[in-house]
């Protein structure tokens, strides 16, 4: 059998320009042009897609994460820090609070107190209409108000007293810390409502004032101090400071009522002068007589009263009745203070005695007996030292 020939391509015709025909066989016919590229299929464009939402899902969970992790990490430092805030508050002890909260009222007292004589500008306070000499009989001298340096001095040495160790758990010092915070705080507004010229509402202030000294008083009678340091840094400035307040009560009262032009009953300013200075001297005995003579408060009314004698003697308005009366209601004051320190000295004294003679035999006058009378003499030296030592 003869094999197969493989048949020849079918020629392709083509034509010319000039309209002849050729023909040109399969194997020569030039290639066949490239496909245009056709446009990708819709799931080929849905896959970049869905992987960029899916990487922005991820990065979103991230971020939420983050946030999370974040903001339980702020609210878990918060809470933490609350909780070392209150417990460092609950730590703080009731009696190292009040000794700063003394402290720092003392401090804005003597700040109070050089606004007040113009230290830092601006009006002094004794340039105020209320303080003027002239303005009834019992209206001090000027000069007077120079025992405030005094007793803001005295509260420095009260607060220092207080931050002594053995000072932290003092009943008196309990009592006594905040009842001081509120008089150093009331007296400080006192001080700038006259400064401003409210007289009415600081004479408002005068009274909140004399009456939380009052109870001061109370927690000092109550617990009488146990040293003689503990008596002149405590009870002396707080005695200067109650008896200056009383005393000012009365010409703090008399100076409002002159501005206003209030009289009651009757318009004899000497008259109301007597009825004043009795109310000062009934009072002022009273609380003089207290505990073992409370001697700073009388001082601080006499000093008081001190000016008003001379201010009536050789200013204005003049008044020698009214001078006498004063030095009489200074005298009286002296005399219940001194008279209740001697009384209560004189009762120690004598129970001291008592104590000191209480193991002693009795002495049997019938008796030669020579053993005792050199046991007498053993404790003659013995009872000339006791006596030396009070």
């Amino acid at each position: 059998m003869k094999a197969a020939r493989p048949k020849a391509a079918a020629p392709i015709d083509q034509t010319g320009s000039t309209g002849t025909t050729t023909t040109t066989p399969a194997s020569q016919a030039s290639p066949p042009a490239e496909a245009a590229p056709q446009d990708e299929p819709p799931a080929e464009r849905a896959e970049p897609a869905a992987e960029r939402a899916k990487k922005a899902k991820a990065a979103s969970a991230a971020a939420s994460s983050w946030v999370a992790k974040s903001g339980k990490q702020t609210a878990s430092w918060t809470a933490t820090t609350s909780r070392s805030a209150a417990a460092n508050v609950r730590s703080w002890r009731p009696d190292q609070v009040r000794r700063n909260l003394v402290t720092l009222a003392v401090i804005g007292t003597l700040v109070g107190t050089a606004s007040a004589v113009g230290l830092f500008g601006g009006p002094e306070i004794r340039n105020s209409d209320l303080l003027g000499p002239g303005l009834s009989f019992v209206s001090p001298s000027l000069f007077s108000l120079y025992l405030w340096a005094l007793i803001a001095l005295g509260m420095v040495g009260y607060a220092v007293h207080q931050w002594l160790p053995s000072q932290l758990e003092s009943p008196r010092h309990r009592r006594l810390g905040w009842v001081v915070i509120a008089s150093l705080l009331l007296n400080l507004g006192l001080a700038l409502s006259i400064q401003a010229d409210l007289y009415v509402f600081s004479l408002v202030l005068h009274a909140l004032l004399l009456g939380m000294l009052l109870v001061s008083l109370r927690w000092l009678n109550r617990w009488s101090a146990a040293t003689r340091l503990e008596g002149a840094l405590v009870d002396v400035p707080l005695g200067l400071f109650l008896g200056w307040i009383g005393f000012t009560a009365l010409s703090h009262t008399a100076a409002v009522l002159a501005l206003n032009d209030v009289t009651w009953l009757t318009d004899d300013g000497f008259v109301w002068t007597m009825v004043g200075l009795g109310v000062v001297v009934i009072a002022g005995s009273a609380i003089c007589s207290m505990d073992r003579g409370r001697i700073a408060v009388a001082l601080a009314v006499v000093w008081g009263m001190g000016w008003i004698i001379v201010e009536r003697l050789i200013g204005e308005p003049q008044s020698l009745p009214v001078a006498a009366i004063t030095a009489l209601a200074v005298f009286l004051i002296l005399i219940s203070a001194g008279s209740r320190r001697h009384r209560v000295d004189h009762s120690y004294r004598r129970a001291l005695r008592a104590r000191q003679t209480a193991n002693l035999p009795p002495i049997d006058l019938a008796d030669d007996d020579e053993d005792d009378d050199e046991y007498y003499e053993d404790e003659r030296p013995r009872r000339r030292t006791l006596k030396r030592n009070e």
